[in-house]
């Protein structure tokens, strides 16, 4: 098996027009990884966030939270059956992605509301699925042309307000969900794609957005994350300040 286990994915950071002019970084951040399972073979595991644009450290704590999120993954599979595939496994994840931010906050003597953001993490096996969410951007899963959202964009009272992974009520504002089917293809994107990949009204995927990329995706020739295709989805998003990443078998 190859070190993606026969997936084929390809990803995208775009910063948006108006962090283009400001002159601001991009604060998405998403990594996939394969990781050994204790009773079955690798799982797939992805993470994105998405730093909150008033947080000093936005882009250092998606790019932690991520990295925490695989590895507090990898650890919990490797010893993990199929009866702890549960929210409680969910939510001990995500108070590892916490611990590593607040250790950060520490050495940098700054409060950990300057590492908020996001996070939207997915276990992909071969008979079963965990998501996790907090805060906006959405995981968008489907099979040929189905395409449909696991969770809905968490938003607040006010327009483009969200939660995020460092405030003190995550873990009860968690979003879970597991399944035991196999998913073929998986999307992970930040907020800045939600106009184009969501139908609000309904509350569904809008498939003409999806079906292009896993088109592409399963014509492949090999797994892995095609060169060629990189580029391409990064003119396709340009200026919507994003990061996404589909994933197909």
């Amino acid at each position: 098996m190859n070190e993606t286990g026969g997936w084929r994915y390809v990803y995208a950071s775009v910063s948006g027009v108006a962090h283009r002019a400001g002159g601001a970084e991009c604060q998405d951040v998403g990594v996939v990884q394969l990781a050994p399972m204790a009773d079955a073979d690798p799982a797939l595991v992805l993470a994105v966030a998405d730093g909150a644009g008033s947080a000093a450290k936005a882009r250092i704590g998606a790019e932690l939270a991520c990295r925490t999120l695989i590895a507090e993954c990898v650890a919990w599979l490797s010893t993990a059956t199929a009866e702890e595939w549960t929210r409680s496994a969910a939510e001990r994840l995500v108070q590892g992605v916490q611990t590593a931010l607040l250790q950060r906050a520490t050495q940098e003597n700054q409060p950990i509301r300057e590492f908020a953001c996001t996070l939207l993490g997915a276990v992909i096996a071969a008979d079963r699925a965990l998501f996790l969410q907090i805060g906006d951007g959405d995981i968008v899963i489907g099979s040929g042309d189905d395409y449909r959202p696991v969770f809905w964009p968490q938003a607040g009272e006010y327009a483009n307000e969200t939660w995020f992974v460092t405030d003190p009520g995550a873990v009860a504002r968690l979003e879970c969900a597991v399944l035991t089917e196999s998913v073929a293809e998986i999307a992970l994107l930040t907020d800045g794609l939600q106009p184009l990949a969501l139908h609000y009204q309904n509350r569904q995927a809008h498939a003409p957005f999806f079906r292009p990329l896993f088109q592409r995706l399963r014509a492949a020739p090999e797994s892995g994350c095609p060169a060629d295709l990189m580029g391409a989805l990064e003119r396709f998003l340009d200026g919507y300040d994003a990061w996404i990443v589909p994933v197909s078998t």
